[in-house]
């Protein structure tokens, strides 16, 4: 008996066990690349015959028994929630994205758009999350929170609408058909690099991580939590991560094609590392941005070349 493709995608691909599978993966692998570009061993001691490929979930584990305090001066229920809201939330997008024909949770003629607006929703609740803890380390992050979402929000926005504008759909089936002839990334060079910089800031991954900035604000948004409430609140980053990296391999670098099936499904998991190697590498090799020298590239050359991307997209609707 065949499982229906609605259900491997909620389970299997991109649904609960990809999100779990990635948070490892992405753990792991960032920790060892950048102990590599630095002539470090990196994870070691758990599962060392496997280049230490355990110890993020050894550290997983670790955590969940970890002492879960609740501080007295915040509202409790809201300080242990938003944290589990916030993580599932950086989830739901993936609901309407469809890694492989069929492959996809709930169909939606206009899923893409739909995914995109849900991922830059979700940053107020990172807000939400520091205003709960009741902390001057967190209200620092969650400022900078707020002026790194305004910063990013439009040329991300853009870069998408560009894109939408040549394929003129925004229905996942639709885009990657679109791209049957040639890529996006092809197509418009420009739209893609304001993504990729975009997807930087969003996930806050350096030389972005300025909510965070553990050598000035401790660890910004997330100071206060620990045990499993850290898990939920840190490791929403990497969901998020995961949402725009398979978001992007649809986007730009078509998707499923030329597969189908499962066999497409694993393509587009090959093309996501595209996004998801250039975050995890980029800080062993780049310091962290001042909030002013962000905002600057975020109001100014990122919104500039995400304006001219969209500019590109009419031309060649019109010429092309």
């Amino acid at each position: 008996m065949s499982i229906p493709m609605d259900i491997l995608a909620a389970v299997v691909f991109p649904g609960v066990l990809g999100v779990f599978g990635f948070l490892v993966v992405a753990i792991w692998l960032e920790r060892k690349l950048v102990a590599r570009i630095q002539w470090r061993y990196g994870p070691l001691y758990v599962s060392k015959s496997v280049g230490g490929f355990l110890q993020p979930i050894a550290d997983l584990v670790k955590l969940v028994f970890s002492e879960l305090v609740l501080p007295a001066h915040t509202n409790r229920l809201l300080f242990a929630a938003t944290p589990i809201f916030l993580f599932f939330a950086e989830a739901v997008p993936l609901i309407f994205i469809a890694p492989a024909p069929g492959l996809v949770i709930a169909y939606q003629p206009y899923g893409l758009a739909i995914a995109l607006v849900l991922v830059l929703l979700v940053a107020v609740l990172v807000v939400t999350m520091a205003w709960t803890e009741a902390d001057k380390f967190t209200y620092i992050g969650a400022v900078r929170e707020i002026l790194l979402t305004a910063a990013y929000e439009v040329p991300l926005l853009l870069a998408a609408l560009a894109m939408f504008i040549l394929y003129k759909s925004a229905d996942p089936y639709g885009v990657v058909e679109a791209q049957s002839g040639l890529w996006g990334v092809l197509l418009n060079p420009l739209a893609f690099a304001v993504y990729l910089v975009a997807l930087l800031m969003s996930t806050t991954r350096l030389p972005f991580e300025i909510p965070e900035a553990e050598p000035e604000v401790v660890l910004g948004p997330y100071t206060e939590y620990g045990s499993t409430l850290f898990i939920y609140a840190f490791g929403a980053n990497y969901v998020k991560l995961y949402t725009l990296s398979l978001l992007g391999a649809v986007l730009f670098l078509g998707g499923w094609a030329p597969a189908a099936g499962l066999l497409g499904a694993a393509v587009t998991a090959t093309k996501m590392a595209v996004f998801v190697l250039p975050a995890l590498l980029v800080r062993a090799v780049y310091p962290r941005y001042r909030i002013d020298q962000a905002l600057r590239l975020g109001w100014g050359k990122l919104l500039a070349l995400s304006a001219a991307a969209v500019a590109w997209s009419i031309a060649v609707d019109l010429l092309w």
